[in-house]
């Protein structure tokens, strides 16, 4: 990043816009999966972006941008976390210990399920547009309704989110149709 950036002059302002504008979507959901609560997580976004802006001289390129706002991100919202007191910091070593092995966290079945989030990535991202992508894994993967999926994305057909949503059903739909067939003929 350059000084000019750093120091505080028009072109930060211009790549804090494009952050923005890239980026808060994406923050707004990394914070609604931890608050829970919609308007609690465009606070928290708010105050990640705020943070952005007074860390920017900080940035230094060694990551990407989405890795070091994720880091702010995380940072924020485990500070939200804290301060609801939903976060024990007294969890040490022994106790962790002590808690009941869960089935679902054995080494396989962590495995199984990377792979089929991989594959299910795969084939969104082969099958379907970037914005029904979107639209899908806000709606489906973070419950975030179509109007506020149409706000966010700035969508501004006359259906907003939810005309992306239909196309991106019927896309996967072809594809499990066609998967189902191959494996009558397998069969």
């Amino acid at each position: 990043m350059s000084n000019h950036l750093a120091a505080g002059g028009s072109g930060a302002s211009i790549w804090l816009q494009e952050l923005f504008r890239r980026h808060y979507t994406k923050v707004v959901t990394w914070c609604l999966r931890v608050a829970g609560d919609r308007e609690e997580a465009y606070d928290l976004a708010q105050g990640v972006f705020v943070k952005a802006q007074r860390h920017l001289g900080a940035f230094r390129g060694d990551s990407k941008v989405s890795t070091w706002l994720y880091s702010i991100t995380r940072s924020e919202c485990l500070n939200y976390l804290k301060s609801r007191c939903l976060l024990d910091d007294a969890l040490d070593d022994d106790v962790a210990e002590a808690l009941p092995d869960d089935p679902e966290s054995r080494p396989e079945h962590v495995f199984e399920l990377h792979s089929s989030v991989l594959a299910a990535r795969a084939l969104l991202d082969r099958e379907l547009t970037d914005t029904e992508k979107r639209v899908f894994i806000l709606h489906y993967g973070d419950d975030v309704p179509l109007l506020t999926i149409t706000r966010l994305l700035g969508l501004e057909n006359p259906s907003g989110a939810k005309a992306y949503l239909v196309s991106a059903r019927r896309k996967l739909a072809r594809v499990l149709s066609r998967w189902r067939a191959s494996e009558r003929l397998i069969a």
